[in-house]
């Protein structure tokens, strides 16, 4: 995910002018995506940490689909990025799912931890 917000940047500096053609509205909703990948890439890194030792059972179920959640909105927000700004779709049904999944997934994750670290002490 890293090295995709990478490229995106690259993609952009390199073909930003015929991109949007002067549609400044379209150049933002670019820039817009561009920090959603950023931002989807360093919660995969954080959730990438998590110690997974000590799950069992419906919490290690749990934390499966919270994981799925947080890469599948990582797969959105690609998306999202192609799609979205060329068609000028001004709603974003895209990057909104992306935004729910990840919302979703994170704090399943931190609950999920919270309670592991509750149950241990």
């Amino acid at each position: 995910m890293v090295l995709l917000f990478l490229a995106t940047g690259a993609y952009m500096i390199f073909s930003f002018p015929e991109l949007y053609s002067g549609r400044e509205e379209v150049r933002m909703m670019f820039r817009a995506s561009h920090i959603y990948l950023l931002f989807a890439a360093l919660i995969n890194l954080m959730a990438a940490n998590v110690r997974t030792s000590d799950r069992k059972g419906k919490h290690d179920l749990a934390f499966n689909l919270s994981s799925g959640l947080i890469i599948g909105s990582t797969i959105l927000f690609a998306v999202a990025f192609w799609v979205e700004p060329v068609v000028y779709a001004i709603h974003r049904p895209i990057t909104f799912w992306a935004v729910v999944s990840m919302f979703v997934g994170v704090l399943a994750h931190t609950a999920i931890g919270l309670w592991q670290s509750r149950r241990k002490a």
